[in-house]
């Protein structure tokens, strides 16, 4: 063979091998992260301390790339109570469309510091081009009425602080 017809077969073979590496790229790019504004109430149902009474906070949204589940992370304006040990936390998202996150991932916080809970993995990844909100609950926090839930056992004190809440207006999320 010559040397023209190896160098054509070299670089027929280097933009094939370009071209699928392209491909398969895009499809397991991972989306830009989006911020959201959410107002929490937060009660403990269990000793019935509230901890926020319309509290300003921010949902935002990662994702690590497919095949992992996207991730969603919640940073309040509600002051950390005592000294909060990492991964003490376990926290669950609701969204609307049936989509949850949760997870026990939180970093260590001190009072009056703001809690900041995960980011919490989807219980699956959400598919493409799927739009979502946080549910939208109102009213008193119960053991059925919620948006967000944060559980904690530490310290001698068991919590099951439970918020209602909603997203702003007009914005979703789009995984």
């Amino acid at each position: 063979m010559s040397r023209s017809k190896i160098a054509t077969v070299g670089i027929a073979c280097t933009a094939g091998a370009f071209a699928a590496t392209m491909a398969l790229a895009g499809t397991a790019s991972a989306l830009p992260p989006e911020n959201r504004a959410v107002t929490l109430t937060c009660v403990d149902i269990n000793s019935g301390i509230t901890y926020a009474t319309n509290g300003a906070g921010t949902l935002s949204s990662s994702d690590p790339g497919s095949p992992n589940p996207q991730k969603m992370k919640l940073t309040s304006s509600i002051p950390a109570p005592l000294t909060i040990p990492p991964n003490s936390l376990t926290t669950t998202i609701k969204f609307t469309g049936g989509i949850t996150f949760s997870g026990t991932i939180n970093p260590p916080m001190n009072p009056p510091n703001p809690i900041t809970l995960g980011p919490v993995p989807a219980a699956s990844r959400i598919a493409s081009g799927t739009s979502a909100t946080l549910v939208s609950t109102s009213g008193a926090p119960s053991a059925t009425n919620w948006s967000v839930r944060i559980q904690a056992s530490f310290a001698g004190t068991a919590a099951d602080i439970r918020c209602v809440g909603s997203q702003a207006a007009g914005t979703t999320f789009t995984f």
